[in-house]
């Protein structure tokens, strides 16, 4: 007895101390990261080193308790592992298993629901899933990063605690429906409100293997994330009569498996480009680091190196030039044609026949009183007591060679935090904190319609940055007429991790979901073209001042996806509410019966 005493105060120390070397451990990567302007990979050792050694100091050692830790931190570390640019994105097909066998055991032991345990194991699950697949946004802003990590774990750990509640309370029969219907509806929801991170959504893991998933064309990324949830609840089956499994259970499970890869080769080889006149386009890479360059180098020395990449990248046969978002600074649309970098520009259009320059810029605009409904206006009041509104936003711009006309399209799918400011009426108090961490409470103006660039051989959609990650959204822009889709981005905020990668693999899924052929320009890489299969071209590498050109073969047709969007996630959404309303009608008949009289 004294022995295993013995044993398990010295398995507790060992524990401990490695949970204080750990947090050492994170503790100097925070100092390197104070340290030095740019922080690269640091903020993933930094939050694992701080999450791990906290568990292991803190966290109870009970033999289920440690049994459910356990089995959370396989999902996590497993889910994180199965999202680009990792080569072990199969390790999605199988990664919520341990998930669901915790909460299943949870379950089990006091047979009642435990929304708060599930809760508690499973949030951190979903914190190493975020860390370790988008640790990189803390290299934007170090809060900002670490509530759009966590934040986002907690809000996935009350849904999968809902799921547990509906489906242990009322539901068993039905679990695997339930589960899959109310994750893929919180996946869909996720993009429309004001803390929009669909960044995880299952299906955009996919986009490692452009290959596996031409289906996307039918239904889109929630086919995906239909696809991945749908094979591990086979395999978590397979998982529970793992001592006698069915013949019948394994094929259903290797068939979930390989059936959609061998629909998905035979579509691929049945798509071809169509037969129009390819059009030559030239992409330039200008690369100004953002945080310390790009907002400090002097404009004339910037617009020089995008004159010389473009004078190297353009022929008289070029028809596109594409400048990533934000080229340039501080544009007042008010005064358009009077600002020098524009008339640079238009002058380079100028040189060439039949150019067309698309260009991020960040823009601004004095409004008259009568213009402020639908903008996210500003006030500023003079000391003479004039008041002056004004507004800012995210363009993309479009030059015409030997023409004065300009089109101009404000980005509308903006990132919480830098470009609004989430549920800013209620949290109106905290404007000076946004302020401090370089946002703005007003936020940018954006626009109601998908404005497609026409005039040219191409009819472009302007899809600015954060804007490619939404599918239907950016069907949109092929609904309102785009023939090919112009990305334009400055992915240089996070540093050379793998946001940058993980950002050009979620553009792909845009191409086959519409079938649409790219051009993407990145301030700092990578730019590149995209075929019509999300088959990624002519990639520049990252961190370097180039040019690419090539060409774009404009397509018309209109995939079932373009035309009918997020079927898939729509039709879960209509199964979740069913549920919510079976749950509420049996509430309302059980707090309505009435009470079993007391004998005497």
């Amino acid at each position: 007895m004294n022995d295993r005493f013995t044993g398990i105060i010295r398995s507790k120390v060992v524990q401990r101390t490695l949970g204080v070397l750990l947090i050492c451990i994170g503790s100097y990567f925070a100092w390197k990261m104070y340290t030095h302007p740019l922080w690269g990979w640091w903020p993933l050792w930094m939050m694992l080193s701080f999450w791990v050694g906290g568990m292991l100091i803190f966290f109870p050692k009970q033999p289920d308790k440690i049994r459910w830790l356990g089995l959370s931190t396989l999902a996590g570390i497993m889910l994180g592992l199965g999202f680009p640019p990792s080569p072990l994105t199969w390790l999605v097909f199988v990664a919520w298993i341990p998930l669901l066998a915790m909460e299943a055991d949870i379950y089990k032991r006091d047979q009642r629901t435990k929304p708060g345990r599930i809760f508690l194991y499973s949030f951190n699950a979903f914190v190493l899933w975020n860390v370790i697949a988008t640790f990189w946004v803390m290299n934007t802003a170090f809060f900002a990063g670490i509530v759009a990590n966590y934040l986002n774990a907690a809000i996935m750990a009350g849904v999968f605690a809902g799921i547990h509640v509906i489906t242990r309370r009322y539901l068993s029969k039905f679990s695997a429906i339930v589960f899959i219907a109310c994750w893929i509806s919180f996946e869909y929801l996720h993009h429309f409100w004001d803390i929009s991170w669909p960044w995880l959504t299952h299906g955009n893991a996919l986009s490692e293997y452009p290959g596996a998933i031409q289906w996307y064309e039918y239904i889109g990324a929630f086919g995906g994330s239909l696809w991945v949830l749908a094979v591990n609840v086979t395999g978590y089956h397979l998982y529970q009569r793992r001592k006698n499994i069915p013949r019948s259970l394994v094929f259903a499970w290797a068939g979930l498996i390989i059936i959609p890869v061998l629909i998905s080769l035979w579509i691929g080889g049945n798509t071809k480009e169509g037969d129009s006149q390819p059009i030559e386009v030239a992409i330039i890479q200008p690369n100004y680091e953002p945080h310390y360059e790009k907002f400090t180098i002097p404009e004339r020395v910037q617009s020089k190196r995008f004159v010389d990449l473009s004078f190297g990248a353009l022929t008289s046969s070029t028809e596109y030039l594409v400048y990533p978002e934000t080229s340039f600074d501080r544009i007042r649309l008010n005064a358009f044609r009077e600002n020098p970098v524009i008339n640079m520009c238009q002058s380079l259009v100028d040189s060439f026949p039949n150019l067309r320059l698309i260009s991020g810029i960040a823009s601004y605009r004095f409004l008259e009183e009568s213009e402020l409904e639908g903008t996210s206006y500003r006030i500023h009041v003079n000391a003479q007591g004039d008041t002056t509104f004004w507004d800012i936003q995210n363009s993309a711009m479009q030059l015409t060679s030997g023409e004065e006309d300009y089109d101009i399209y404000f980005k509308s799918k903006l990132v919480p935090g830098p470009e609004m400011f989430p549920f800013r009426k209620v949290l109106f108090f905290l404007k000076p904190l946004i302020d401090k961490l370089g946002g703005t409470q007003e936020g940018h103006t954006k626009q109601k319609t998908r404005d497609v660039f026409s005039g040219g051989s191409l009819s472009v959609a302007p899809v600015i940055c954060y804007e490619s990650i939404y599918g239907d959204y950016t069907g949109g822009y092929v609904r309102n007429g785009a023939n090919a889709l112009f990305i334009v981005t400055n992915d240089g905020w996070w540093d050379n991790t793998p946001g940058h990668i993980q950002h050009l693999k979620l553009g792909t899924l845009r191409a086959i979901e519409h079938r649409r052929p790219i051009a993407r320009s990145a301030n700092t890489g990578i730019s590149c073209f995209i075929d019509i299969k999300g088959n990624i071209l002519q990639p520049t590498q990252y961190d370097e001042a180039t040019f690419i050109t090539g060409s774009l073969i404009p397509e018309t047709r209109m995939t079932f996806y373009t035309r009918w969007g997020d079927l898939v996630a729509k039709l879960a959404v209509l199964l979740t509410a069913a549920c919510l309303v079976f749950v509420l009608f049996r509430l309302g008949t059980r707090l309505s019966a009435p009470s079993t009289p007391i004998k005497e």
